[in-house]
């Protein structure tokens, strides 16, 4: 009995993060495939809509998104005939004809069929507001503050509710978006801020009309930096703060932004995570302590120590549950002497 909980130790001490070589490959302009060196992640992906008539392909890789609910292995096609396959059975494994593949066939995933609210509005808006319902994979919804540099001048806010996001974007797995944040999780709301004036709220559910209200997102109690086009992660305006979960540093492609998230993921099957992300080429650092986005050094090392705490944590229960253990199978055996 005495061997269980020493398992467990054991077993939380062997977690091992496995990485695979993907396709890093896109089409240009004129439909070509261009790749580069290939990449590496925990899945590969390898994603496909129509876009002015001709086939768009994108392969690259993901790290650090979460595998369990929203980033499942297999292909889904949403309602506008686009399609996205992730997989992790091997090297290169995304391959453009990886959907059609019948040698080793991917699972399909079925999307949600939905309808939703389509409506604007503004605190600047005048005239009739034009409202209907429509129906998409998912609902989408999102709320654009913009704050004024005067302390009597009120906050302007536009929320755009919608069938979905970009049609080419509406999937479990949120590879990219319209505010430029990629994964974001279904069935959660987020509060992003990068720049002094203006914040945006994201939200993406897969109930009936479930946009019809922004939930409120409480901000968050981590004092973060706050920056956006940035020449590299090192870079900061130790002027400029903001308030949220997470702090966010990000870079695309050599633009690099640095913020906060809030969020509200009651609702959520999946959550977001400190740690660095890797998303089709975007990469991401979130951590959980104050000014931890100063730079990428700072943030995994946060990370790292948040991490090291939850794993004191679990060998102090662990060991107590030895303790504890070992005391009644002592006392078991001196009653047990006693009754004899």
């Amino acid at each position: 009995m005495l061997f269980v909980p020493l398992l467990v130790i054991l077993t939380f001490n062997a977690v091992i993060v496995g990485t695979i070589t993907c396709f890093n490959c896109e089409s240009d302009f004129q439909g070509a495939l261009r790749c580069q060196q290939p990449c590496e992640g925990s899945q590969c992906v390898v994603w496909k809509w129509n876009s002015r008539s001709e086939l768009a392909i994108k392969q690259g890789c993901l790290q650090g998104v979460d595998k369990q609910w929203t980033a499942k292995v297999g292909c889904r096609t949403n309602h506008l005939g686009a399609s996205l396959c992730v997989c992790d059975d091997g090297p290169l494994c995304n391959r453009v004809e990886r959907a059609e593949q019948t040698a080793r066939p991917l699972p399909q995933i079925r999307l949600p069929a939905v309808e939703c609210q389509s409506k604007v509005v503004s605190t600047g808006f005048v005239g009739p507001r034009r409202e209907k319902v429509c129906t998409s994979n998912y609902c989408h919804v999102t709320k654009t503050e913009t704050f004024s540099e005067e302390e009597n001048q009120n906050t302007e806010i536009l929320s755009v509710s919608n069938c979905g996001d970009i049609p080419e974007f509406d999937f479990d797995v949120r590879l990219k978006n319209s505010i430029g944040f990629p994964g974001l999780y279904s069935n959660g709301c987020y509060r992003i801020q990068v720049e002094k004036r203006s914040a945006m709220v994201d939200c993406v559910c897969s109930n009936n009309k479930c946009n019809e209200m922004i939930p409120e997102i409480e901000t968050g109690h981590v004092r973060c930096y706050m920056g956006k086009d940035f020449r590299n992660t090192s870079q900061v305006d130790s002027h400029e703060f903001c308030d949220g979960d997470f702090c966010l540093i990000q870079d695309v492609h050599g633009r690099v932004s640095k913020g906060c998230i809030s969020l509200n993921e009651r609702n959520s099957w999946s959550h977001l995570k400190s740690g660095h992300r890797r998303i089709l080429g975007v990469e991401q650092w979130l951590c959980q302590a104050h000014l931890c986005n100063y730079d990428t050094e700072r943030a995994m090392k946060s990370v790292r120590s948040m991490r090291a705490g939850k794993t004191n944590s679990v060998r102090m229960n662990a060991s107590y549950s030895i303790l504890v253990l070992a005391s009644l199978i002592v006392m078991g055996n001196i009653l047990r002497l006693n009754w004899l």
